[in-house]
């Protein structure tokens, strides 16, 4: 006689979460979308072998022309993302680059969540849940130790990211990564890491004068020490960061010095017309391998 199993919530979710992902990166969506929609299209009587004689060809065709288009510019007929596809988009730029204002627009247009590392980390230092991730925080930050901070918040954005709402609506992140050991785990450490970051490009200067000109009420940090203090962060980072996502296709890269609207617009034209496609370009590596 056999004996019940118990199931582990958190680990079927999280094979769940890996398996959409494997579903989406193969693109078996869009193939399977294709195939439906011409077998009706032609009134096929025998479904199944003709699904056995073109199955091939439909997938063959649709990867050639989506890496056509990302790595050679060809345009294709049309890139039509799957009506549940979800988007899982990283904002990612300097203090003034527009990160903020731009992830309520597009969560917006597409009913996604907007996450916030900062704000995770916050209610995980003064919430009233003692947990692994809460201690490794607070000891990262009085010992002022960047891995175990990193590590900490890379670890409560996973927990978020796999949480009901997030898996079933996508999202949007900010506030993170801010280094390269992030970035990394980010893409390739996650159970479901993102399928487009936007890298919102922006000089110093201008980023300053955006920040200090700011209408509405300032917050806490807007004085000229914190101010500082973020940008040499991000000078820090920037090259080891830029040089590992440059080597993704996940990655837009994305001119933030025009007005907001230009900037708005031409982040939906990407992400509407550029076939999405996931890991590394063609011979590109890990800069740590």
């Amino acid at each position: 006689m056999s004996s019940a199993t118990k199931m582990d919530r958190a680990m079927l979710v999280e094979f769940s979460a890996s398996y959409m992902f494997y579903i989406e990166k193969h693109k078996l969506l869009d193939i399977m979308s294709r195939l439906l929609a011409e077998a009706t299209l032609h009134n096929i009587e025998n479904v199944r072998r003709w699904l056995g004689e073109n199955i091939r060809h439909v997938a063959q065709d649709i990867y050639t022309k989506a890496m056509n288009a990302f790595h050679l510019g060809v345009a294709g007929d049309f890139y039509q993302l799957p009506k549940n596809f979800f988007h899982r988009i990283v904002l990612h730029g300097r203090a003034g680059s527009g990160r903020r204002s731009l992830a309520h627009v597009l969560a917006q247009r597409w009913n996604l969540l907007i996450i916030d590392a900062d704000v995770l980390a916050y209610h995980h230092i003064n919430g009233s849940v003692r947990n692994k991730n809460e201690e490794l925080l607070n000891r990262g930050i009085e010992n002022s130790n960047v891995y175990e901070l990193s590590e900490a918040v890379g670890n409560i954005i996973q927990e978020r990211l796999l949480k009901e709402d997030a898996l079933h609506r996508g999202w949007i992140l900010i506030n993170y990564p801010n280094n390269l050991c992030e970035a990394r785990e980010l893409f390739e450490g996650f159970t479901v890491p993102p399928n487009r970051l936007i890298f919102l490009q922006i000089d110093e200067q201008m980023a300053r004068m955006r920040l200090l000109m700011r209408t509405y009420r300032p917050s806490p940090q807007d004085n000229i020490t914190y101010l500082d203090y973020q940008m040499q962060q991000f000078r820090k980072s920037e090259p080891a960061l830029n040089a590992y996502l440059s080597r993704r296709r996940e990655v837009l890269y994305v001119d933030a010095t025009e007005c907001f609207e230009t900037v708005k617009c031409r982040i939906m034209s990407q992400l509407t017309k550029t076939p999405y496609v996931l890991g590394y370009k063609y011979n590109e590596n890990s800069v740590l391998d």
